[in-house]
């Protein structure tokens, strides 16, 4: 049976609630082996891209080999991914973790090693594979570890050691570039731009990572043995079954899906849509860090602000906010405006994943958990890949059909529409229709209005 997702009065991110989580030693442990995992990831993006450049040494050939490493990081993903769940839920979870972490510091040393640019490509896809199979082992195993009144805050924790790790890998990866040349002198096996340093520093991770899962003890579960005498194909049906026996669960990894969509359709489209408003590449920065930005403020802020409301509710409205932002900002396109408006969607986006991975959590059984996030894991790639390769299109499509730009005078304001704009417009009614469809999949709290949901919470917080 699955548990309630009845509302709950939610958490205070204080100090004493960050002490008692990670008083909880497996937890602890876990979240530095999950964050140390997700730091050497950013840095392997940044390190094999770099070396995919370097590698092609010609124009053309270097954005295709900086293209293939993208590619080729998504592309398992889309295979493996229901086995990778399947494999989650029956074998050993710590086991899979170690193994995992050993094969992907195996993987990176060879890159160096090899020093070829067809070896880089292979690896990458063994590496993506291996992660495929340790990511569901690793948060299907967090509801495990901790209390459900503190899995939102694991959760949330979860995600900032795996997104917050970004900017110090790049900060990471530029103080070995700048390293590198002083190293070379000493270490010829070390290359001048210091990539294969940040390579190799990147296998450490998965190294160390390795050595704190095998000193843990993870909970034993029932659910293991159950699982054994069941077939492979039986259990990726079962785990597919989700979706279609559950309308909760399949609201939540379609809402899921459409934020994932939305922030990486602005990011795939960035570009184009700041040089429209003659922003150019100054502008794509701001924009970018203000989506991370918002982002980062929802998963750290969103739950402890929004606390005490229903968690299926709020995940719903979650995607309706991050569409109706998506609308303002195809219909007003100026610059200034753009930043504040990237900043609040990443922060709907960042409430909208935090709540559904607790929801997930809280409501999906032990037994099928893994096969869970291995799928919404799989098909955030599917989606990553679809916007990536068709919003362009679909932008320029909208330029040659409606004949754009255009330009409009408001009153003294001058607005250009192109056909990101209009792209941007019909994702953000997509995203409306998502959220409200989340809303009425998920509604646990059916003739209660928001107006008296808020009343109640606010009576709550004052008593």
């Amino acid at each position: 049976m699955t548990r309630s997702a009845a509302p709950h009065p939610g958490f205070s991110a204080s100090f004493p609630a960050l002490r008692s989580l990670f008083a909880i030693r497996p937890f602890r442990k876990l979240f530095i082996a999950g964050s140390l995992s997700s730091f050497g990831d950013w840095l392997a993006l940044l390190a094999t891209t770099a070396l995919a450049a370097e590698l092609a040494q010609n124009g053309v050939g270097q954005y295709l080999a900086v293209s293939g490493v993208f590619i080729l990081r998504i592309a398992p993903a889309i295979i493996l991914g229901p086995l990778a769940g399947v494999v989650a839920d029956r074998l050993d979870r710590r086991k899979t973790m170690v193994m995992g972490d050993l094969l992907r510091f195996a993987l990176f040393v060879s890159i160096p090693l090899v020093g070829q640019l067809w070896w880089m490509y292979i690896a990458i896809v063994l590496i993506e594979c291996v992660s495929l199979f340790w990511n569901p082992a690793k948060d299907a195993t967090v509801p495990n570890l901790v209390p459900p009144k503190r899995l939102e805050l694991a959760n949330q924790l979860n995600l900032i050691g795996s997104y917050g790790t970004a900017p110090i890998a790049a900060l990471v990866f530029s103080g070995l570039s700048l390293v590198g040349q002083p190293l070379h002198n000493l270490i010829p096996g070390i290359d001048p731009e210091g990539i294969y340093l940040a390579i190799y520093a990147n296998a450490a991770t998965f190294l160390v990572s390795a050595w704190i899962v095998w000193r843990l003890t993870f909970p034993p579960r029932a659910a293991q043995e159950e699982l054994k005498g069941e077939s492979v194909v039986r259990s990726i049906a079962d785990g597919l079954l989700i979706l279609k026996e559950r309308p909760f669960v399949r609201g939540l990894i379609a809402g899921m899906l459409g934020a994932f969509a939305g922030g990486g359709l602005v990011i795939g489209l960035a570009t184009r849509f700041v040089g429209d408003m003659g922003a150019g590449a100054p502008g794509y920065g701001l924009l970018f860090v203000s989506v991370f930005s918002g982002m980062a403020l929802g998963l750290i802020l969103g739950p402890r602000v929004l606390r005490g409301f229903s968690r299926a509710r709020l995940f719903g409205a979650a995607l309706t906010g991050a569409g109706i932002v998506l609308l303002v900002l195809a219909l007003v396109p100026t610059f200034l405006l753009s930043l504040p408006l990237a900043l609040l969607l990443g922060a709907f986006v960042g409430v909208g994943w935090v709540v559904g991975y607790t929801l997930i959590g809280l409501t999906v059984e032990d037994e099928i958990r893994g096969r869970t996030f291995a799928l919404v894991q799989s098909l955030d790639g599917v989606v990553l890949v679809l916007v990536l390769a068709v919003a362009p299109l679909i932008a320029a499509m909208f330029d040659t059909l409606l004949g754009l730009p255009v330009t409009v005078n408001l009153g003294g304001l001058e607005l250009t529409y192109t056909g990101a704009m209009v792209t941007y417009l019909l994702a953000g009614l997509a995203m409306i229709g998502s959220g409200v469809w989340a809303w009425r999949s998920m509604n646990d709290r059916p003739g209660v209005s928001v107006l008296a949901e808020l009343r109640e919470v606010r009576r709550r917080r004052a008593g």
